[in-house]
């Protein structure tokens, strides 16, 4: 969803409305079971690209557009240009240090030019003129560059944040890049609808396929009024013919034509129609790119964020370029509400996914998505820039690790270090909730911390608790990026690696060791201790890890939520966070008949308990715990199965065990959200925890 960065009031009224209050799962787009998805890996060069202390710091939004055209898959050269389009803009200096920063702009619009293809910094130019790239206060949709000229559209918004008014804008390419001081501005053209049932806008993502048919294909969505539910639509225009817009009034013919469900039609009234719709459930930015490898060659992929905000990064896949697509399969679940949950209060969420072909390489799709703050301004830049993953056109995604270990061998246990020995002991005495609390270590590189568990000992895996976990008042910034886990049978060696990691940043590591392994010390040796130019070590706990007595997983533990409303708030059911009454809940206002959070368990598992955290729980009043609920399960996300039900609740925590079943998904159905003294309907839900059946 595109938002202002630091709008508050409205910003929320709008997270509120965008999951489709009332609304079912969809029987049409929702993650397929059958097949496993296709592989997504952190791109991390390509987000740090977005990385910036000076300048243009941080935009909500990013589209890319080929300057040469070409927009196929991988098709980028070294000697390529592709301008970056994004919309709401902060504009300052930060501290190289931990990333807090200084605005001193903030633009509703922007611009960016990268030469070649891979993501150099020193590349890349960022244009921030007062007034917008753009010249207006327009947001910014997609855009395509068809000779010599680069075209884009962008709407104006309303005091609901809706578009009011579609502009085309188009700048001459001079020299191979975009004269920004040449924007040309047609102000009210005829791809929007408005009413009192339908905004329909198109302009949010736009796929060359001229090479194949002679059209570019023009998406947009369906928004309903009602529920601000979210539907695909789609146009075309021979690529030659994409200048010529139709007008708002239908004053003059265009080469335009909209997709009504059967028939290309001149009119766009024909978008308004359900026949009309491609796909449900879409982000408000998203693709749609033609493949030529792998699993899906010659099929469309659309990539979009489910439900307008949530952590589910899916892909659908279509024969044509309007269609049919398939059920939704999501391949990613965004971390950044959990990793960023302490420092903005549990309001961040991530939107509008999107896959950058021409910027891919040969079997692997870039895919982009953005990071948000709901009611307030973000301490650091880490939030409110893009985020990019590589989905792997080839490959499909390996089954979950199994249940990780639970036994800390590591605690209380003596430490040593090479630096800051006065505070090792803290990374092992199972304390960690201030920033304080653990293993400082100033040392530009190559720090350790050994710990001596007191006897060869059987290792399953380790956990590391970082700046962050602590509420880091500098957000991720200070979490270890690169270290590794050695093994020793003296406490001088000689050492073998384990493990490495690379790129972290978030606030844990919680990593299961692909075989068992025995030693009797660990050492955790850090090669980069932060994000920054800051040289010292934070670690608050290490904790080494083995499988005896180890506790039953908690299934759903961090795994993507979506809900019926509220969908900005249902990741904090899977968080394990119970501290704060407001914060640490799914909190759904709605009050109509029946409420639901659905959970996305990755595979098919057994199951045979349950815990619902309620409202007494997070230490609020028994009167506004869940009273009347159903525990639901389905192996599509379409068809739900009833499992069990409680009637007329009042304790703080539900334990239940029930027969084994089998599913991917579960369900909360909640049809009494609290007591009958209660007038505010308000559901509260701290936390859904999924067990296997006791024994396995």
């Amino acid at each position: 969803m595109r938002m202002r960065a630091w709008g508050t009031t409205a910003a929320a009224a709008l997270l509120t409305c965008s999951v489709g209050i009332g609304a079912t799962p969809s029987l049409a787009e929702t993650s397929s079971s059958h097949d496993a998805p296709l592989a997504a890996t952190r791109a991390d060069e390509w987000t740090q690209l977005f990385n910036r202390t000076s300048g243009w710091l941080g935009a909500d939004g990013i589209f890319s557009v080929p300057l040469d055209g070409r927009d196929g898959v991988s098709e980028a050269t070294p000697s390529s240009r592709t301008m970056f389009i994004f919309s709401d803009t902060r504009v300052g200096t930060a501290d190289p240090f931990d990333l807090t920063y200084e605005q001193t702009g903030f633009l509703n619009n922007s611009s960016a030019v990268l030469n070649g293809n891979q993501p150099n910094p020193k590349r890349a130019s960022f244009v921030t003129p007062a007034g917008g790239a753009f010249r207006s206060h327009d947001w910014m949709n997609d855009g395509i560059a068809i000779g010599d000229t680069v075209y884009a559209t962008g709407f104006a918004f309303d005091s609901n944040w809706n578009a009011s008014r579609v502009d085309l804008f188009s700048m001459p390419i001079v020299g191979g890049v975009p004269d920004y001081s040449s924007v040309r501005r047609t102000e009210d053209v005829g791809l929007l609808i408005r009413n009192s049932r339908y905004i329909v806008m198109f302009g949010v993502g736009i796929m060359d396929n001229s090479a194949v048919d002679g059209y570019v294909y023009v998406y947009g969505y369906r928004n309903t009024l009602l529920d601000a539910h979210k539907d695909l639509v789609v146009a075309r225009v021979p690529r030659a013919d994409f200048a010529d817009m139709p007008r708002p009034d239908g004053s003059a013919s265009s080469p335009w034509r909209f997709w009504s469900g059967s028939e290309w039609s001149p009119d766009i009234s024909v978008a308004e129609h359900d026949a009309a719709v491609l796909h449900s459930d879409v982000s408000t930015e998203l693709s749609v790119t033609p493949i030529t490898t792998g699993r899906y060659a010659g099929k469309y992929l659309l990539v979009y964020t489910r439900n307008v905000m949530s952590t589910a990064l899916e892909y659908a896949v279509g024969d044509t370029p309007n269609g049919p697509f398939s059920a939704g399969v999501r391949f990613y679940n965004c971390p950044e509400p959990y990793i960023f949950g302490s420092q903005t209060e549990g309001m961040t969420y991530c939107y509008n996914a999107k896959a950058h072909p021409s910027l891919s390489e040969k079997g692997r799709l870039l895919v982009s998505y953005n990071v948000n703050r709901i009611g307030g301004d973000p301490l650091t830049t880490e939030i409110y820039r893009p985020r990019f993953v590589w989905l792997d056109l080839n490959k499909p995604a390996t089954t979950p690790p199994a249940p990780r270990a639970t036994t800390n061998l590591a605690a209380g246990r003596p430490t040593s270090s090479s630096r800051g020995q006065a505070t090792a002991a803290k990374a092992t005495d199972g304390t960690w909730d201030e920033f304080e609390d653990g293993w400082s270590a100033d040392a530009a590189r190559n720090a350790w911390l050994s710990v001596d568990l007191g006897a060869t000992r059987k290792i399953s895996g380790y956990r590391v608790k970082h700046a962050g976990y602590g509420g880091s008042p500098f957000g991720t910034a200070l979490n270890t990026r690169d270290f590794s886990v050695e093994l020793s049978d003296r406490p001088g060696g000689p050492w073998r690696t384990v493990d490495a990691v690379t790129g972290n940043t978030e606030n844990l590591t919680d990593r299961l060791l692909p075989n068992p392994v025995s030693a009797r010390y660990v050492r955790l040796r850090v090669t980069k201790p932060t994000q920054t130019a800051d040289s010292t070590t934070r670690v608050l706990e290490f904790e080494v890890l083995s499988d005896a007595g180890a506790s039953p997983p908690n299934l759903a533990l961090y795994k993507p939520v979506t809900a019926d409303s509220a969908n900005s708030s249902a990741n904090h059911v899977t968080d394990a966070q119970l501290s704060d009454p407001e914060l640490d809940a799914w909190v759904n206002p709605s009050g109509h008949g029946a409420t639901w959070l659905a959970v996305d368990l990755g595979s098919s598992h057994s199951i045979g308990r349950y815990v619902v955290k309620h409202a007494q729980a997070g230490g609020l009043d028994a009167t506004l715990n869940t009273r009347d609920f159903v525990l639901q399960s389905s192996d599509n996300n379409k068809q739900w199965t009833n499992r069990d039900s409680v009637l007329d609740n009042g304790s703080a925590v539900t334990d239940r065990t029930v027969p084994t079943f089998t599913a991917r998904y579960v369900r909360l159905l909640i049809t009494k959200p609290v007591a009958d003294s209660v007038d505010e309907k308000t559901t509260r839900v701290y936390e859904l925890e999924v067990y296997p059946p006791s024994g396995t």
